[in-house]
């Protein structure tokens, strides 16, 4: 596929004004916190699905649910709360990462959210995993990473989809942007996933528990890490098949 035919556009079933709304975005990355923990928010706090990404990117592999497939990455509203929560649960291909990073917060900047906050992890060499970690895209967002006691990471590197995500947003000064990274110790670490949702909860005044993920949490982890499993497999089936590898972040 030529860079020129990419094709990712933002379809929301049910009519939405986004003005005002804090975004959650859950990507996979270390950890899978991501994604743990904005499905776990979504659905312990009866989220609507609104919305789905329609892309032509991701891997020709599709989760079944209830006899019916699953849009890799979908759109959720609270609409009392104004939050919405962006979830993807495919890796995207390291060739559309900028694109699908830039598609994002055109699309956040169009719909005049106020604020995001994307969900990750890091390996930070420490076994206290209560510690979380932040990265801020600008200097009116390093305040909100103060103001809830998140440790900036103040140098180093960042990778993936929400390092361009917070880089083409510290273009808006007056935008709130912030990463929350737990500190990752498994594969797919949900108590990593329980520790930021806690922040989320503090951040944007929503209770949710999170002792029934940690007691969830082996069955949690079997079923995403099949998941992802599968889709190597089949990315390596594609590949043997197209004659290409498929790369990811």
């Amino acid at each position: 596929m030529e860079k020129d035919e990419t094709k990712i556009e933002f379809v929301e079933k049910t009519p939405m004004n986004f003005s005002g709304y804090t975004l959650i975005e859950g990507f996979p990355g270390m950890g899978l916190v991501g994604t743990i923990g904005a499905k776990y928010i979504a659905e312990k706090l009866k989220f609507e699905e609104i919305g789905y990404v329609n892309a032509n990117i991701f891997i020709p592999i599709i989760r079944i649910h209830e006899g019916v497939p699953v849009n890799p990455s979908r759109i959720y509203v609270h609409r009392e709360k104004k939050i919405a929560i962006i979830i993807s649960e495919q890796i995207i291909p390291k060739y559309y990462v900028e694109k699908m990073a830039k598609s994002i917060v055109e699309w956040i900047e169009e719909n005049n959210f106020a604020r995001l906050i994307s969900l990750e992890g890091i390996n930070a060499g420490e076994k206290n995993q209560n510690k979380i970690y932040g990265i801020a895209a600008n200097k009116k967002s390093l305040e909100l990473l103060e103001k809830y006691k998140i440790n900036p990471i103040k140098e180093g590197i960042t990778t993936g989809i929400t390092s361009l995500i917070l880089l083409e947003l510290k273009k808006n000064e007056n935008f709130e942007a912030i990463s929350i990274l737990g500190n990752v110790n498994l594969q797919a670490d949900y108590k990593a996933a329980a520790t930021i949702i806690k922040k989320i909860g503090e951040i944007t005044g929503i209770q949710i528990d999170t002792a029934p993920l940690l007691t969830e949490a082996k069955k949690t982890e079997q079923e995403l890490l099949k998941h992802f499993d599968e889709l190597k497999k089949t990315a390596g089936k594609v590949e043997k098949f197209e004659g290409h590898t498929p790369m990811y972040t």
